[in-house]
């Protein structure tokens, strides 16, 4: 059966009828991503916009000195695309991959923009993902310019301590953006 949580958020975000809303969730697709599966590769343009309904997807870049920075976490009844390649039909930089098993629904490029010109209130969705979008990266880009390793990782203990639990240490250095060193010194010492 179709996520009621993906239908509550649609109706949630755009105010449409049950019969638009319904006409919306046919284009969502099913997939069961495997744990380190990858779901986009650098060079590919990113063609599908997940729905996580369980599990966990991360947005990351391999660096110069052959570490990774991942950009987002992204957990359940939350979006993920390669926003900028989504947008723009180019080559995306970055890496898409599940950290665990996880059930995704899935829209296509064409089908999400196929929708924005047949319901147009399917806008407010869009905008939606893109305002929640910029505020994550907002938000995470000034946490680190503006804080210390120890406070990101104080500020994720106090806001999302789940992530303590479900991520590797490798996976939560590299999302804090310190080494793997750093995170065990911290871990010991808080």
């Amino acid at each position: 059966m179709m996520s009621d949580m993906l239908k509550d958020l649609i109706q949630r975000k755009t105010q449409l009828e049950e019969k638009q809303v319904l006409e919306i969730l046919r284009y969502f697709k099913p997939l069961v991503a495997k744990k380190n599966e990858l779901l986009l590769a650098p060079g590919a343009v990113a063609d599908k916009l997940f729905f996580i309904e369980e599990g966990c997807l991360r947005l990351y870049y391999n660096n110069d000195n052959h570490g990774i920075s991942t950009r987002f976490m992204a957990f359940e009844h939350t979006f993920l695309t390669s926003i900028v390649s989504f947008i723009s039909r180019t080559p995306a930089p970055e890496y898409i991959q599940a950290v665990e098993t996880s059930e995704l629904l899935v829209i296509s490029y064409h089908d999400f923009f196929r929708l924005r010109e047949s319901i147009p209130a399917w806008d407010k969705m869009y905008i939606y993902i893109l305002e929640y979008g910029l505020t994550v990266v907002t938000s995470k880009l000034s946490g680190l310019l503006t804080q210390s390793a120890t406070e990101r990782y104080r500020n994720l203990l106090k806001n999302n301590p789940e992530l303590v639990q479900r991520l590797s240490n490798a996976n939560l250095a590299a999302y804090l953006n310190i080494s793997p060193e750093t995170l065990s010194r911290l871990k010991s010492n808080l």
